[in-house]
Protein backbone atom coordinates (compact mmCIF):
# COMPACT_ATOMS: atom_id res chain seq x y z
CA UNK A 1 0.00 0.00 0.00
CA UNK A 2 1.30 3.36 -1.07
CA UNK A 3 0.98 6.30 1.70
CA UNK A 4 1.52 9.67 1.11
CA UNK A 5 1.83 12.69 2.51
CA UNK A 6 2.28 16.26 1.18
CA UNK A 7 2.33 19.80 3.13
CA UNK A 8 3.28 23.00 2.56
CA UNK A 9 3.79 25.57 4.81
CA UNK A 10 4.34 29.48 5.07
CA UNK A 11 7.71 30.85 6.03
CA UNK A 12 6.48 33.52 7.66
CA UNK A 13 4.64 31.78 10.11
CA UNK A 14 7.83 29.79 11.14
CA UNK A 15 10.00 32.64 11.57
CA UNK A 16 7.15 33.93 14.17
CA UNK A 17 6.92 31.05 15.74
CA UNK A 18 10.82 30.79 16.35
CA UNK A 19 10.75 34.51 18.26
CA UNK A 20 9.81 31.73 20.91
CA UNK A 21 12.63 30.93 22.60
CA UNK A 22 11.25 27.28 23.17
CA UNK A 23 10.02 26.55 19.40
CA UNK A 24 13.60 24.86 18.07
CA UNK A 25 14.32 22.73 20.85
CA UNK A 26 10.62 21.82 21.06
CA UNK A 27 10.45 20.35 17.26
CA UNK A 28 13.71 19.41 16.38
CA UNK A 29 15.53 16.62 16.78
CA UNK A 30 19.16 16.45 18.50
CA UNK A 31 21.11 15.69 15.15
CA UNK A 32 18.36 17.84 13.01
CA UNK A 33 18.90 20.84 15.61
CA UNK A 34 23.01 20.42 15.09
CA UNK A 35 22.41 20.56 11.09
CA UNK A 36 20.68 23.34 11.48
CA UNK A 37 22.25 25.31 14.18
CA UNK A 38 25.10 25.07 11.48
CA UNK A 39 23.25 26.82 8.68
CA UNK A 40 22.43 29.72 11.03
CA UNK A 41 18.70 28.25 11.51
CA UNK A 42 17.67 29.54 8.60
CA UNK A 43 13.72 30.18 8.61
CA UNK A 44 13.54 28.65 5.46
CA UNK A 45 15.62 25.92 5.97
CA UNK A 46 13.25 25.11 9.48
CA UNK A 47 10.10 25.55 7.84
CA UNK A 48 11.20 22.49 5.45
CA UNK A 49 11.44 20.51 8.59
CA UNK A 50 8.42 20.99 10.17
CA UNK A 51 6.70 20.57 6.48
CA UNK A 52 8.66 17.29 6.36
CA UNK A 53 7.24 16.46 9.83
CA UNK A 54 3.54 17.27 8.90
CA UNK A 55 3.85 15.49 5.50
CA UNK A 56 4.94 12.73 7.45
CA UNK A 57 1.90 12.94 10.00
CA UNK A 58 -0.41 13.04 6.82
CA UNK A 59 1.69 9.72 4.59
CA UNK A 60 0.69 8.17 8.69
CA UNK A 61 -3.27 9.37 8.48
CA UNK A 62 -2.91 9.87 12.00
CA UNK A 63 -2.22 13.91 12.20
CA UNK A 64 0.08 14.78 14.35
CA UNK A 65 -0.93 12.55 17.16
CA UNK A 66 0.80 9.36 18.63
CA UNK A 67 4.40 10.71 18.20
CA UNK A 68 6.66 13.64 19.43
CA UNK A 69 7.36 16.24 16.70
CA UNK A 70 11.12 15.84 17.45
CA UNK A 71 10.53 12.20 16.74
CA UNK A 72 10.54 13.01 12.90
CA UNK A 73 13.82 14.70 12.08
CA UNK A 74 14.65 15.60 8.82
CA UNK A 75 18.15 15.28 8.06
CA UNK A 76 21.28 16.04 5.16
CA UNK A 77 23.58 13.39 4.23
CA UNK A 78 27.00 13.95 3.28
CA UNK A 79 25.94 14.72 -0.39
CA UNK A 80 22.89 16.89 0.87
CA UNK A 81 20.09 14.15 -0.13
CA UNK A 82 17.16 14.97 2.69
CA UNK A 83 16.40 11.76 4.62
CA UNK A 84 13.79 10.76 7.44
CA UNK A 85 15.28 9.71 10.57
CA UNK A 86 12.34 8.34 12.94
CA UNK A 87 12.61 7.42 16.60
CA UNK A 88 10.88 6.69 19.53
CA UNK A 89 6.98 6.38 18.63
CA UNK A 90 7.57 7.48 15.59
CA UNK A 91 9.54 4.58 14.95
CA UNK A 92 7.35 2.20 16.42
CA UNK A 93 4.77 3.13 14.07
CA UNK A 94 6.96 2.70 11.22
CA UNK A 95 7.80 -0.45 12.09
CA UNK A 96 4.23 -1.45 13.26
CA UNK A 97 3.55 -0.72 9.53
CA UNK A 98 6.40 -2.18 8.16
CA UNK A 99 6.72 0.74 6.16
CA UNK A 100 9.89 2.81 4.77
CA UNK A 101 9.84 6.41 4.38
CA UNK A 102 11.31 8.52 1.68
CA UNK A 103 11.38 12.67 1.91
CA UNK A 104 11.55 15.30 -0.80
CA UNK A 105 11.51 19.14 0.29
CA UNK A 106 12.00 22.42 -1.28
CA UNK A 107 11.29 26.13 -0.19
CA UNK A 108 10.69 29.23 -1.74
CA UNK A 109 11.55 32.76 0.21
CA UNK A 110 7.83 32.57 0.85
CA UNK A 111 6.93 28.65 1.10
CA UNK A 112 8.04 25.56 2.29
CA UNK A 113 6.96 22.04 0.54
CA UNK A 114 7.68 18.04 1.59
CA UNK A 115 6.24 15.01 0.30
CA UNK A 116 7.00 11.90 2.20
CA UNK A 117 6.47 8.50 0.52
CA UNK A 118 5.90 5.46 2.18
CA UNK A 119 5.32 2.09 1.26
CA UNK A 120 4.15 -0.93 3.30
CA UNK A 121 6.79 -3.59 2.76
CA UNK A 122 8.06 -7.27 3.29
CA UNK A 123 11.41 -6.77 5.29
CA UNK A 124 13.09 -8.65 2.34
CA UNK A 125 11.90 -5.69 0.07
CA UNK A 126 13.59 -3.08 2.17
CA UNK A 127 16.54 -3.13 0.82
CA UNK A 128 15.36 -1.49 -2.56
CA UNK A 129 12.80 -0.06 -1.45
CA UNK A 130 14.17 3.72 -1.77
CA UNK A 131 14.82 3.10 -5.29
CA UNK A 132 11.06 1.54 -5.67
CA UNK A 133 9.88 4.75 -3.99
CA UNK A 134 11.46 6.96 -6.37
CA UNK A 135 10.22 5.19 -9.42
CA UNK A 136 7.14 5.12 -8.21
CA UNK A 137 6.69 8.75 -7.69
CA UNK A 138 8.88 10.60 -10.13
CA UNK A 139 7.67 13.75 -8.04
CA UNK A 140 9.30 17.25 -9.12
CA UNK A 141 8.30 20.11 -7.55
CA UNK A 142 7.90 23.19 -10.49
CA UNK A 143 10.56 26.18 -10.06
CA UNK A 144 10.63 29.33 -12.28
CA UNK A 145 13.50 27.64 -14.19
CA UNK A 146 10.76 25.16 -15.62
CA UNK A 147 8.81 28.27 -16.77
CA UNK A 148 11.36 30.21 -18.40
CA UNK A 149 11.55 26.74 -19.99
CA UNK A 150 8.77 26.52 -21.67
CA UNK A 151 8.40 30.40 -23.01
CA UNK A 152 10.40 30.83 -26.40
CA UNK A 153 11.22 34.38 -26.89
CA UNK A 154 8.85 35.69 -29.92
CA UNK A 155 10.31 35.58 -33.89
CA UNK A 156 10.40 39.42 -34.91
CA UNK A 157 9.13 38.34 -38.49
CA UNK A 158 5.81 36.37 -36.65
CA UNK A 159 1.98 36.87 -36.66
CA UNK A 160 -1.02 35.84 -34.51
CA UNK A 161 -1.25 32.89 -36.41
CA UNK A 162 2.41 31.60 -35.12
CA UNK A 163 0.83 31.44 -31.69
CA UNK A 164 -2.02 29.49 -31.80
CA UNK A 165 -5.78 29.03 -31.95
CA UNK A 166 -7.62 28.08 -29.00
CA UNK A 167 -11.43 27.59 -28.84
CA UNK A 168 -13.12 28.09 -25.69
CA UNK A 169 -16.38 26.12 -24.98
CA UNK A 170 -17.36 28.11 -21.55
CA UNK A 171 -20.69 29.94 -20.26
CA UNK A 172 -23.80 29.61 -20.22
CA UNK A 173 -26.97 31.88 -18.62
CA UNK A 174 -25.92 33.03 -15.17
CA UNK A 175 -22.34 31.80 -15.83
CA UNK A 176 -21.02 34.43 -18.50
CA UNK A 177 -17.90 35.50 -16.09
CA UNK A 178 -16.43 32.22 -16.44
CA UNK A 179 -16.40 32.67 -19.80
CA UNK A 180 -14.84 36.32 -19.15
CA UNK A 181 -12.40 34.69 -17.07
CA UNK A 182 -10.92 32.18 -18.81
CA UNK A 183 -10.48 33.89 -22.09
CA UNK A 184 -9.03 37.04 -20.79
CA UNK A 185 -6.34 34.53 -19.00
CA UNK A 186 -5.81 32.99 -21.99
CA UNK A 187 -5.01 36.21 -24.00
CA UNK A 188 -2.49 37.13 -21.33
CA UNK A 189 -0.71 34.26 -21.78
CA UNK A 190 0.20 35.18 -25.20
CA UNK A 191 -2.67 33.04 -27.52
CA UNK A 192 -2.25 34.33 -31.02
CA UNK A 193 -6.03 33.98 -31.55
CA UNK A 194 -8.84 33.15 -29.06
CA UNK A 195 -12.43 31.98 -30.34
CA UNK A 196 -15.16 31.51 -27.35
CA UNK A 197 -18.00 29.70 -28.01
CA UNK A 198 -20.79 30.85 -26.12
CA UNK A 199 -24.57 30.92 -25.87
CA UNK A 200 -26.28 34.31 -28.11
CA UNK A 201 -27.76 35.37 -25.06
CA UNK A 202 -24.84 36.03 -23.18
CA UNK A 203 -22.87 37.18 -26.35
CA UNK A 204 -23.23 40.84 -25.42
CA UNK A 205 -22.19 40.27 -21.33
CA UNK A 206 -19.07 38.41 -22.40
CA UNK A 207 -18.29 40.53 -25.22
CA UNK A 208 -18.21 43.89 -23.45
CA UNK A 209 -16.38 42.82 -20.92
CA UNK A 210 -12.99 41.16 -23.40
CA UNK A 211 -12.81 42.37 -26.69
CA UNK A 212 -9.92 40.62 -28.25
CA UNK A 213 -11.68 37.28 -28.77
CA UNK A 214 -13.22 36.43 -31.64
CA UNK A 215 -16.90 34.71 -30.88
CA UNK A 216 -18.79 31.77 -32.28
CA UNK A 217 -22.50 32.38 -31.51
CA UNK A 218 -24.54 29.57 -30.26
CA UNK A 219 -28.24 29.25 -31.15
CA UNK A 220 -30.48 27.07 -28.90
CA UNK A 221 -34.04 26.67 -29.36
CA UNK A 222 -36.70 26.66 -26.74
CA UNK A 223 -36.19 22.48 -25.84
CA UNK A 224 -32.48 23.23 -25.71
CA UNK A 225 -31.57 22.06 -28.63
CA UNK A 226 -27.98 23.13 -30.22
CA UNK A 227 -29.11 24.34 -33.91
CA UNK A 228 -27.90 22.20 -36.95
CA UNK A 229 -25.97 25.69 -38.27
CA UNK A 230 -24.54 26.33 -35.10
CA UNK A 231 -23.01 22.45 -34.36
CA UNK A 232 -21.72 22.85 -37.34
CA UNK A 233 -20.12 26.32 -37.23
CA UNK A 234 -18.67 25.07 -33.20
CA UNK A 235 -16.64 22.08 -35.04
CA UNK A 236 -15.46 23.95 -38.07
CA UNK A 237 -13.95 25.81 -35.05
CA UNK A 238 -13.05 22.78 -33.49
CA UNK A 239 -11.32 21.64 -36.71
CA UNK A 240 -9.48 25.21 -37.21
CA UNK A 241 -7.87 25.29 -33.64
CA UNK A 242 -4.74 24.28 -32.61
CA UNK A 243 -6.27 23.62 -28.82
CA UNK A 244 -9.83 23.45 -27.01
CA UNK A 245 -10.88 24.42 -23.56
CA UNK A 246 -14.15 23.37 -22.38
CA UNK A 247 -16.14 23.51 -18.99
CA UNK A 248 -15.96 26.56 -17.61
CA UNK A 249 -19.23 27.66 -16.74
CA UNK A 250 -20.68 25.60 -19.31
CA UNK A 251 -23.48 24.28 -17.16
CA UNK A 252 -24.87 20.78 -17.22
CA UNK A 253 -27.85 19.50 -19.23
CA UNK A 254 -28.48 16.46 -21.60
CA UNK A 255 -27.88 18.92 -24.32
CA UNK A 256 -24.28 19.79 -23.14
CA UNK A 257 -23.44 16.49 -22.07
CA UNK A 258 -24.03 15.51 -25.88
CA UNK A 259 -21.75 18.48 -27.21
CA UNK A 260 -18.89 17.70 -24.53
CA UNK A 261 -19.07 13.92 -25.62
CA UNK A 262 -18.66 14.83 -29.04
CA UNK A 263 -16.18 16.68 -28.78
CA UNK A 264 -14.27 14.49 -27.09
CA UNK A 265 -14.98 12.06 -28.91
CA UNK A 266 -14.19 14.02 -32.31
CA UNK A 267 -10.94 15.98 -31.34
CA UNK A 268 -8.36 15.80 -33.15
CA UNK A 269 -6.27 18.37 -30.95
CA UNK A 270 -5.12 18.58 -27.11
CA UNK A 271 -8.46 19.46 -24.91
CA UNK A 272 -8.67 20.76 -21.33
CA UNK A 273 -11.47 20.20 -19.25
CA UNK A 274 -12.91 21.81 -16.44
CA UNK A 275 -15.66 22.75 -14.14
CA UNK A 276 -18.66 21.10 -15.70
CA UNK A 277 -17.05 19.70 -18.32
CA UNK A 278 -15.70 17.33 -16.11
CA UNK A 279 -18.83 17.14 -13.74
CA UNK A 280 -19.87 15.76 -17.32
CA UNK A 281 -17.08 13.38 -18.17
CA UNK A 282 -17.82 11.94 -14.32
CA UNK A 283 -21.04 10.27 -15.81
CA UNK A 284 -19.41 8.85 -18.03
CA UNK A 285 -15.77 7.78 -17.23
CA UNK A 286 -14.77 5.46 -19.83
CA UNK A 287 -15.32 7.87 -22.39
CA UNK A 288 -11.54 8.87 -21.57
CA UNK A 289 -10.28 5.51 -22.44
CA UNK A 290 -11.15 6.15 -26.08
CA UNK A 291 -10.04 9.33 -26.94
CA UNK A 292 -6.67 9.59 -29.16
CA UNK A 293 -5.58 13.21 -28.05
CA UNK A 294 -4.00 14.69 -25.23
CA UNK A 295 -6.75 15.28 -22.38
CA UNK A 296 -6.18 17.44 -19.65
CA UNK A 297 -8.53 17.75 -16.71
CA UNK A 298 -8.35 20.02 -13.88
CA UNK A 299 -10.42 19.12 -11.11
CA UNK A 300 -10.82 20.87 -7.32
CA UNK A 301 -11.13 18.05 -4.83
CA UNK A 302 -15.30 18.38 -5.04
CA UNK A 303 -15.10 17.13 -9.04
CA UNK A 304 -12.51 14.97 -8.61
CA UNK A 305 -14.75 13.08 -5.63
CA UNK A 306 -17.12 12.79 -8.39
CA UNK A 307 -14.90 11.33 -10.85
CA UNK A 308 -13.78 8.57 -8.56
CA UNK A 309 -17.15 8.12 -6.87
CA UNK A 310 -16.34 9.48 -3.30
CA UNK A 311 -15.86 11.76 -0.95
CA UNK A 312 -13.90 15.15 -0.65
CA UNK A 313 -12.42 14.21 2.51
CA UNK A 314 -10.97 10.83 0.89
CA UNK A 315 -9.90 12.29 -1.50
CA UNK A 316 -7.91 15.39 -0.12
CA UNK A 317 -6.36 12.56 2.21
CA UNK A 318 -5.35 9.96 -0.61
CA UNK A 319 -4.26 13.39 -3.10
CA UNK A 320 -1.03 11.98 -4.26
CA UNK A 321 -2.16 8.05 -4.68
CA UNK A 322 -5.56 8.78 -6.56
CA UNK A 323 -4.04 12.13 -9.23
CA UNK A 324 -1.12 9.37 -9.84
CA UNK A 325 -3.76 5.95 -10.22
CA UNK A 326 -6.35 8.24 -12.06
CA UNK A 327 -3.85 9.93 -14.81
CA UNK A 328 -2.23 6.34 -15.15
CA UNK A 329 -5.84 4.79 -15.63
CA UNK A 330 -7.74 6.61 -18.06
CA UNK A 331 -5.07 8.63 -20.33
CA UNK A 332 -5.25 11.61 -18.95
CA UNK A 333 -3.04 14.63 -17.26
CA UNK A 334 -4.61 15.57 -14.02
CA UNK A 335 -4.12 18.66 -12.68
CA UNK A 336 -5.95 18.27 -8.88
CA UNK A 337 -6.04 21.50 -7.42
CA UNK A 338 -5.52 22.48 -4.14
CA UNK A 339 -2.87 23.28 -1.60
CA UNK A 340 -0.30 22.00 -3.37
CA UNK A 341 -1.86 21.33 -6.86
CA UNK A 342 -0.23 18.00 -8.03
CA UNK A 343 0.29 17.75 -11.76
CA UNK A 344 0.29 13.24 -12.61
CA UNK A 345 0.67 11.96 -16.27
CA UNK A 346 0.22 8.85 -17.11
CA UNK A 347 3.87 7.60 -17.18
CA UNK A 348 3.78 8.31 -13.66
CA UNK A 349 5.34 11.45 -13.88
CA UNK A 350 4.31 13.70 -11.45
CA UNK A 351 4.52 17.73 -10.76
CA UNK A 352 4.13 19.42 -7.38
CA UNK A 353 3.12 23.40 -7.29
CA UNK A 354 4.00 25.28 -3.99
CA UNK A 355 3.18 28.69 -5.14
CA UNK A 356 -0.37 30.46 -4.05
CA UNK A 357 -2.36 30.48 -0.74
CA UNK A 358 -5.62 30.77 0.53
CA UNK A 359 -6.33 33.93 -1.11
CA UNK A 360 -7.26 32.35 -4.18
CA UNK A 361 -10.24 30.06 -2.88
CA UNK A 362 -12.46 32.45 -4.54
CA UNK A 363 -15.32 31.57 -7.56
CA UNK A 364 -12.67 32.35 -10.76
CA UNK A 365 -9.85 31.21 -9.89
CA UNK A 366 -10.39 28.15 -11.54
CA UNK A 367 -11.50 29.59 -15.03
CA UNK A 368 -8.05 31.68 -14.94
CA UNK A 369 -5.96 28.22 -14.07
CA UNK A 370 -7.94 26.98 -17.41
CA UNK A 371 -7.37 29.51 -19.25
CA UNK A 372 -3.65 29.61 -18.38
CA UNK A 373 -3.09 25.80 -19.38
CA UNK A 374 -5.02 25.79 -22.41
CA UNK A 375 -3.40 28.91 -23.79
CA UNK A 376 0.64 27.51 -23.51
CA UNK A 377 -0.90 24.14 -24.78
CA UNK A 378 -3.03 25.87 -27.97
CA UNK A 379 0.76 27.39 -28.68
CA UNK A 380 2.31 24.78 -28.84
CA UNK A 381 3.67 23.55 -25.18
CA UNK A 382 3.63 20.42 -24.11
CA UNK A 383 0.58 19.49 -22.34
CA UNK A 384 2.24 18.42 -18.93
CA UNK A 385 4.63 20.98 -19.09
CA UNK A 386 1.62 23.59 -19.91
CA UNK A 387 0.33 22.56 -17.28
CA UNK A 388 2.58 22.51 -14.49
CA UNK A 389 3.69 25.96 -15.54
CA UNK A 390 0.71 27.51 -15.87
CA UNK A 391 -0.51 26.21 -12.27
CA UNK A 392 3.08 28.12 -10.95
CA UNK A 393 2.44 31.09 -12.67
CA UNK A 394 -0.99 31.15 -11.37
CA UNK A 395 -0.19 30.86 -8.06
CA UNK A 396 2.31 33.58 -7.85
CA UNK A 397 0.78 35.72 -9.58
CA UNK A 398 -1.79 34.79 -6.22
CA UNK A 399 0.72 35.21 -4.07
CA UNK A 400 2.07 39.25 -6.14
CA UNK A 401 -1.80 39.81 -5.49
CA UNK A 402 -1.84 38.40 -1.61
CA UNK A 403 0.76 40.92 -0.81
CA UNK A 404 -0.44 43.79 -2.65
CA UNK A 405 -4.15 43.62 -1.85
CA UNK A 406 -4.52 41.33 0.98
CA UNK A 407 -5.71 37.50 0.94
CA UNK A 408 -9.38 38.73 1.70
CA UNK A 409 -9.59 41.54 -1.06
CA UNK A 410 -7.63 40.15 -4.03
CA UNK A 411 -9.83 38.58 -7.13
CA UNK A 412 -9.21 36.36 -9.76
CA UNK A 413 -9.11 39.44 -12.22
CA UNK A 414 -6.13 40.70 -9.64
CA UNK A 415 -4.31 37.61 -10.80
CA UNK A 416 -5.01 37.96 -14.43
CA UNK A 417 -3.69 42.05 -14.53
CA UNK A 418 -0.41 40.66 -12.05
CA UNK A 419 0.61 38.16 -15.40
CA UNK A 420 2.12 40.99 -17.73
CA UNK A 421 4.51 41.87 -14.35
CA UNK A 422 5.06 38.62 -14.53
CA UNK A 423 6.00 37.92 -18.23
CA UNK A 424 7.87 41.01 -18.06
CA UNK A 425 10.13 39.72 -15.35
CA UNK A 426 10.91 36.19 -16.85
CA UNK A 427 11.52 37.77 -20.30
CA UNK A 428 14.30 40.04 -18.87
Amino acid sequence: MLLAGIDLVEVDRIKKSMENPRFLSRVLGRTEYSQLKMRGFSAQSVAASFSAKEAFSKALGTGLRGFALDEVELLRDANGKPELKLSGSALKIAQQRRSHFSVSVTHTKEYAAAIVIGEEAEQSNMLNFEQEIRNKTSMQVTQLSDVKSMLKPRNPESNKGDYGRLLSLCGSDGMAGAAVLSARAAIRCGTGIVNVALPKSIYSIVASQVVEPIFTLLDYSQSGELSPISKTALFKALTNASACLVGCGLGKSSITSKIVYDMISNSEIPLIIDADGINIVAENINILKTVRVPIVLTPHPGEMARLLNTTVKDVQSHRLEYAKKFAAENNVILVLKGAGTIIAQPNGLMHLNVTGNAGMAKAGSGDVLAGMIASFIAQGVEPAKAAAGAAYLHGVAGDRCAKELSECAMLPTDMINMLPRLFLEIER
